[in-house]
């Protein structure tokens, strides 16, 4: 059972707790109603923890019929119709809630961030946010509601208010997050950068770098800012610090690097041939070598790693290389070609999910610079 489901089942549980503990009237007329209002909750109930969601709804719709006053009756609801992906009604049940002058205050809070949570459910991001917004205005130190809105704002690539918001979390938290306010300032810098503001990219670049030197998107950035004003003295700087703090990421740098024609002439091919025969690293040749075939061919791409005499030292760089120089004329090295180009190269090291093109965010689990090249292929 998923945990969505549980939750659900726990909100029915308190939900029938609530009815049992009910003080009894002494009218006899109101007994046989709870008995009424129960039994279809204790089905309800058996359903979710028997697996069957769709009959487990009826049952609550039919409690919200006999208790149409209730507030937990029509959370627990508006969560069983979210988990069904009826969003428009799991928000009319939580709008029409937050409607009712006389909701308690134990119901307002939880009624907000229902609200957010379903529309952040169906992608309405601005309305998920302006609901969270109103949960904070009741609660500033709610950690989940502080979280939601720093994963909409990086979501929406909105890296200045995400910084804000992580600042507040660690308010709130009395805990430091230097590592992920790193790669916001990083993606402040690379923003910088496509926008021609070489000032602005240096700026938070550097910054990104003070808070977390083995940054490497933000390292990225003060190599390719140092090579745009021709500077090849940082530059060469920059790269030899790259290499030495962020190395399982160096392989990303090659393109940059391959394509300033004049600095990679002058020094560039000559810096790279001292770090490969100093460390025979694999993935940086093989970067290397996939950058070469695009402007140079295969076949004198399949020269160079002939004249470095090198040995694939695994499966997959063996299957990457015959992909890079083999001969497109041959089934196997096409094949080999086919698998490049779909093959995940990178996994996050917190939630194991695995991805083609780097990421300095996990898509899942939403972490900073959780994602690892793989260095081993399965068979």
């Amino acid at each position: 059972m998923n945990t969505l489901l549980l939750a659900i089942t726990a909100a029915a549980l308190v939900v029938l707790v609530a009815l049992m503990l009910r003080p009894v009237q002494q009218d006899s007329d109101d007994k046989p109603e709870e008995d009424v209002r129960i039994s279809p909750l204790l089905r309800g109930i058996n359903f979710l923890l028997s697996d069957e969601p769709d009959r487990a709804l009826q049952e609550m719709v039919q409690v919200a019929r006999l208790r149409s006053e209730a507030a937990d009756v029509y959370m627990a609801l508006g969560e069983m119709f979210r988990a069904k992906g009826e969003i428009g009604r799991a928000v009319r049940i939580h709008q029409n809630l937050l409607a009712r002058p006389d909701l308690p205050d134990s119901m307002y809070l939880q009624t907000h961030l229902a609200l957010a949570t379903d529309f952040q459910t169906g992608g309405l991001l601005d309305r998920a946010l302006r609901q969270y917004q109103q949960a904070l205005n009741f609660r500033p130190d709610h950690t989940g509601a502080i979280e939601a809105c720093l994963r909409i704002r990086e979501l929406s690539r909105e890296w200045v208010e995400a910084e804000e918001l992580l600042t507040q979390l660690e308010q709130v938290r009395g805990a430091s997050y230097s590592s992920h306010r790193a790669y916001l300032f990083a993606e402040m810098a690379s923003n910088c950068g496509r926008n021609k503001d070489v000032a602005g990219a240096r700026r938070h670049a550097a910054r990104a770098l003070e808070l977390d030197p083995t940054c490497a998107p933000a390292r990225m950035v003060e190599v390719e800012a140092a090579l745009k004003r021709g500077n090849i003295k940082k530059a060469e700087a920059s790269i030899r610090t790259f290499w030495e703090l962020s190395r399982e990421q160096f392989p990303l740098l090659l393109p940059l690097i391959v394509d300033h024609t004049s600095f990679y002439t002058k020094c560039g091919k000559a810096l790279l041939l001292e770090l490969w025969h100093a460390s025979h690293d694999s993935e940086m040749l093989l970067a290397w070598l996939q950058e070469l075939v695009h402007r140079e061919g295969r076949e004198k791409a399949a020269a160079f790693a002939r004249d470095l005499n090198y040995q694939p030292d695994s499966l997959r760089s063996s299957l990457r290389l015959v992909a890079l120089t083999g001969s497109e004329d041959d089934a196997h090295n096409r094949f080999a070609g086919e698998w490049l180009q779909t093959a995940k190269n990178y996994a996050c090291d917190a939630c194991g999910v695995e991805v083609v093109e780097m990421r300095w965010q996990c898509p899942q689990c939403h972490a900073w610079g959780s994602m690892h090249p793989k260095r081993e292929e399965m068979i």
